[in-house]
C-alpha cells in the first residue's frame, strides 16, 4: 500500500513539475507567435517590442526571436538599430542556425544605405551570393568595379557565373565591353557560353552575328544559335541551316528552326535537301513548329518508307484535331505494316485513347487488334484502362 501510495505521489509531481514547465513555456511561445503575427501585419513596432521580450526570456528561439527583430527594425526604417542587433544574435549566439541569416540581411541593410558590400569578403559561398545579389541592386557604377575585380578572384565557376550575370544587368560601358570580351572568348574561356546566352536575352542580334562570323568553332557556333533563339533572330538561325559546312553545327541550326517557328523555311529545305539523316531532323522541326499541314503533305507524297513513316509518327506530337483525323485515315489507307505501326505510335504520342478504340472497333485482323491492345495498354488513361477491363472481363471485344 505504501509502494502503491509513494508511486502515485511521484506522479503526482512528474505531473505538476511538467504542468509548470509547460505554464513557463507558454508566455514565450505565445509571445513569439504574437510578434509573428504584428510582423506579417506589418505592425513593425509591436514586432519590435514583442520579439526584443522574446529574445530576453532566453530558450530555443531566442536567437530566431533576435532575428526577426532585426528584421522588423529595418522594415520600420530603423537600419542602425538592426544592424546593433544582428550583431547581438552574432555575440550571444555565435552557433545559430540563424547565423547565414543574420549576415545576408546585414549585407542587405549596408548595400541599401549606401555601403555597398565586397562579395569576396562574405566567409561562405552562399553569403558571397547575397552579396553579388546586393550589388545587382546598388548603383552600377560603384558596383561594377567590384565585380569586376571578383571575377578576377579565385572563386567557384557557380560565382563567377552570378557575378557575370550582375555584369549583364548593367548599363556600364566597363560592363559591357567585359561581356563582349567574355563572349568572344578573351577572358574567363568558362564563362564564354554564359556571356553568349546574356547577349541573346538583350536580343543583340548584331553582336551575335559578328562573333559567329569570326569563329572557328563549332562550339561557339552552336552556342550563338542558341543565343539567336532567344533574340528572335530567326533569319539568322536560316541562314545557318541553309549555308553552314560544318554537319554538326548545321544540325543545330536545323534543330532551332521548329521552335522558332519557321515552318515555310522547313518546308522548302526539306524539298532541297537529298541526305535522309537531315530529313528526319528537318520534319522533327515540322513537327516542333506544329505544321500539321506540311508533315501531311509529306507523309502522302513521300516515296522513302522511312520517312513516310516518320511523318506519320510525327504528327503525334500535335493536339490537333485534324492530326488525329489525319493519323486515323492513314491507319486505313497504309498498306505496308510500317506505316500502321506509325499510326499507333503517333496516336499513343498524343495520348488519343478514344481515336485507338475506334480503330480497334473497325478492326477485323485479330493481330492488329493485338497491337491496338497493346498501345492501349502503354496508356495512361481512365478511358484506356476502362476499355482493357472490359476486353479481359469478356475475352474479346
Amino acid at each position: 500500500m505504501r509502494t502503491t501510495l509513494s508511486l502515485s505521489l511521484a506522479a503526482l509531481a512528474l505531473i505538476v513539475s511538467l504542468g509548470f514547465a509547460a505554464a513557463a513555456k507558454a508566455p514565450k511561445d505565445e509571445l513569439y507567435s504574437a510578434a509573428r503575427q504584428d510582423l506579417d501585419a506589418g505592425r513593425f513596432a509591436a514586432a519590435i517590442d514583442k520579439f526584443g521580450r522574446a529574445a530576453e526570456r532566453g530558450g530555443k528561439d531566442a536567437d530566431a526571436a533576435l532575428y526577426w527583430k532585426a528584421y522588423a527594425q529595418n522594415k520600420a526604417g530603423r537600419t542602425a538599430q538592426a544592424l546593433t542587433t544582428l550583431r547581438q544574435l552574432g555575440g550571444t549566439y555565435p552557433k545559430s542556425s540563424w547565423r547565414d541569416d543574420a549576415q545576408a540581411l546585414e549585407l542587405e541593410i549596408r548595400g541599401a544605405t549606401g555601403q555597398h558590400p565586397d562579395p569576396s569578403a562574405a566567409e561562405d559561398e552562399d553569403l558571397k551570393l547575397y552579396a553579388l545579389n546586393g550589388l545587382l541592386a546598388s548603383d552600377s557604377q560603384r558596383a561594377v568595379p567590384l565585380v569586376l575585380k571578383f571575377l578576377e578572384g579565385r572563386h567557384s565557376a557557380r560565382l563567377k557565373g552570378q557575378a557575370l550575370f550582375v555584369l549583364s544587368q548593367s548599363d556600364s560601358p566597363e560592363a559591357r565591353r567585359t561581356l563582349l570580351e567574355i563572349a568572344r572568348g578573351a577572358r574567363h574561356p568558362e564563362l564564354q557560353k554564359q556571356a553568349i546566352e546574356s547577349l541573346g536575352a538583350a536580343g543583340e542580334k548584331g553582336v551575335l552575328a559578328q562573333l559567329y562570323g569570326s569563329t572557328a568553332s563549332a562550339e561557339v557556333k552552336m552556342d550563338v544559335l542558341g543565343a539567336y533563339l532567344a533574340a528572335n533572330g530567326r533569319d539568322q538561325i536560316v541562314a545557318a541551316a541553309r549555308s553552314e559546312k560544318d554537319p554538326r553545327v548545321r544540325r543545330k541550326a536545323l534543330e532551332l528552326l521548329g521552335p522558332a517557328g519557321a515552318r515555310d523555311e522547313l518546308r522548302q529545305l526539306y524539298r532541297s535537301e537529298s541526305d535522309p539523316g537531315v530529313r528526319m531532323t528537318i520534319l522533327d522541326g515540322l513537327a516542333v513548329a506544329g505544321d500539321v499541314e506540311g508533315l501531311v503533305a509529306i507523309a502522302r507524297e513521300e516515296k522513302e518508307p522511312a520517312l513516310r513513316h516518320k511523318a506519320i509518327s510525327d504528327l503525334g506530337i500535335s493536339q490537333e484535331p485534324q492530326a488525329t483525323a489525319a493519323l486515323k485515315s492513314f491507319y486505313t489507307e497504309s498498306k505496308d505494316e510500317g506505316g500502321r505501326r506509325a499510326v499507333l505510335e503517333g496516336l499513343l504520342i498524343q495520348g488519343k485513347a478514344a481515336a485507338l478504340i475506334e480503330l480497334y472497333h473497325a478492326e477485323k485482323d485479330p493481330q492488329w487488334r493485338r497491337e491496338i491492345v497493346k498501345q492501349l495498354g502503354l496508356m495512361d488513361s481512365d478511358e484506356a484502362q476502362t476499355f482493357l477491363s472490359k476486353i479481359f472481363g469478356k475475352g474479346s471485344d
